[in-house]
């Protein structure tokens, strides 16, 4: 029988959320504002998909953005929308940061939730952020509970590329990947990799309601919940039979 020693998370969309809104309902009010025309978070979803997908397509797409990718993505995200001028892009990006607020607020049952864990297990964050993210748990309580943080800003290379799952592992040496779990937002920047490094993993499937207002994803082969409090269940299930 493998015991989990080790519980992995990830932060944006996981335990953290935006109040009141999703990515796509915050760019299509200020989209909106900045064009002085209608623009909806359906067509700013599809948008970010096409730029992620991009950002998937590089050769290395777990490398942090240069100047040239961050032009290369936002070309992609604008493009979808109709807009191609490269001088009307960098207008509306100076708009957007300065008119953006994100809000962060924690998931709900997060804090409960990692008090319940603690106890029994140690606890990792494993995530897509800049260093700003340290701020962000410490005002939202909960940045003691970690015994380790992962963050891209910081390491060099983001999800999905699995050094920085391997990185984030090192931290506790002791520990085999298969004692580990992780539980993360997006089927492939999160689930895919840290199955790969034989990490078990469940996909915390919040649908439109989460930070980046994706749908539910059906097609993702591991154990998926919707709220929070679920996991410890899960958690204790499949520590008795850990095939995922």
């Amino acid at each position: 029988m493998v015991k989990f020693k080790v519980i992995f998370f990830n932060a944006g969309g996981t335990l953290i959320q935006l109040r009141d809104t999703t990515l796509p309902l915050l760019y299509s009010r200020l989209l909106s504002r900045i064009l002085l025309t209608p623009v909806s978070s359906e067509e700013i979803y599809k948008a970010f998909r096409k730029a992620d997908t991009w950002t998937l397509s590089r050769r290395k797409p777990g490398a942090l953005f240069t100047d040239l990718d961050q032009r290369k993505y936002q070309n992609v995200f604008y493009n979808h929308l109709g807009i191609s001028s490269r001088k009307e892009i960098n207008r509306i990006e100076t708009k957007v940061a300065d008119l953006i607020e994100m809000d962060f607020v924690l998931e709900t049952g997060a804090r409960k939730l990692l008090q319940n864990l603690k106890p029994k297990y140690k606890l990792g964050l494993i995530s897509n952020w800049d260093e700003t993210l340290i701020d962000i748990l410490q005002n939202l309580g909960i940045l003691d509970y970690f015994d380790s943080i992962t963050i891209s800003g910081e390491f060099g290379i983001s999800k999905p590329d699995i050094e920085i799952f391997r990185s984030a592992l090192e931290d506790f040496s002791e520990v085999k990947p298969k004692e580990t779990a992780y539980i993360g937002d997006d089927y492939l920047t999160d689930i895919i990799p840290a199955q790969n490094m034989n990490i078990f993993t469940i996909l915390f499937d919040k649908g439109p309601d989460g930070m980046h207002g994706r749908p539910f994803q059906p097609e993702a082969k591991c154990i998926r919940i919707n709220e929070l409090m679920q996991l410890p269940k899960i958690l204790n299930k499949y520590s008795k039979n850990p095939k995922h």
